[in-house]
């Protein structure tokens, strides 16, 4: 257990040139390449956060706890990448915080109610998705599908795996949705960004297709 003000109370004033990484972008990980160009630091622990597996990739929302990652200095534009594939500011946030060794780092947070259905890692440690588990968030190719043309499309044939995400456009497509086609694109956004079901075991049949997500969430998701 931490003393003293957590490290997400103290004010922060510096604008960091260092992000610090815990899931998919570490070295030997499906979205290492987004960080090929940048210089990497070290190993780091950053604390009074805990750490969440959602399979595919883990997420950090505040909390007693610590979680390992890594540290790399980034430019502007890799910045920009980097939100660009978390979904920042719809999914993540992104905050400058304080590491343990005393550095100051960009760090992406999820929200505690997107994590309320998952158990944390213990030792703050993400070692990869189980065998089998898609990583690359930036690939989802059956939410480009449902927004260029719903389910006929993807009956007529599977979506091509390079085929990726430009969440404004989907979010934008939902929004003027309405029906069927609102419920397809919005349970595509919600998969694609691993929102939690309104019901945790629903599914929705192809035949006659539900809602698995909250309007809220999805609404939060796409800034309204």
């Amino acid at each position: 257990m931490t003393t003293g003000t957590p490290a997400l109370a103290r004010p922060v004033h510096s604008h960091p040139e260092l992000v610090f990484v815990y899931g998919t972008l570490k070295r030997g990980h499906g979205n290492h390449h987004w960080l090929l160009e940048a210089p990497f630091l070290g190993e780091a622990v950053l604390p009074d956060v805990v750490l969440h597996d959602l399979g595919p990739f883990p997420m950090a929302v505040p909390g007693e706890g610590v979680v390992r990652g890594e540290v790399y200095r980034v430019d502007a534009a890799g910045l920009a990448r980097l939100d660009r594939l978390e979904g920042y500011p719809r999914l993540y946030d992104r905050r400058p915080l304080p590491l343990a060794d005393g550095r100051q780092a960009w760090v992406y947070l999820g929200r505690p109610h997107q994590v309320r259905h998952v158990s944390a890692i213990a030792d703050g440690c993400w070692l990869g998705p189980a065998p089998g588990v898609a990583v690359r968030r930036s690939q989802m190719g059956l939410a480009v599908v449902l927004a260029l043309g719903g389910a006929a499309l993807l009956a007529a044939a599977p979506p091509p795996a390079a085929l990726a995400l430009d969440t404004l456009s989907l979010c934008t497509a939902w929004r003027g949705s309405r029906g069927t086609e609102r419920v397809l694109l919005g349970n595509s956004l919600g998969a694609a960004h691993y929102l939690t079901k309104k019901q945790r075991l629903q599914e929705s049949p192809s035949e006659a297709p539900v809602a698995l997500y909250s309007d809220s969430d999805l609404q939060r998701l796409c800034g309204r």
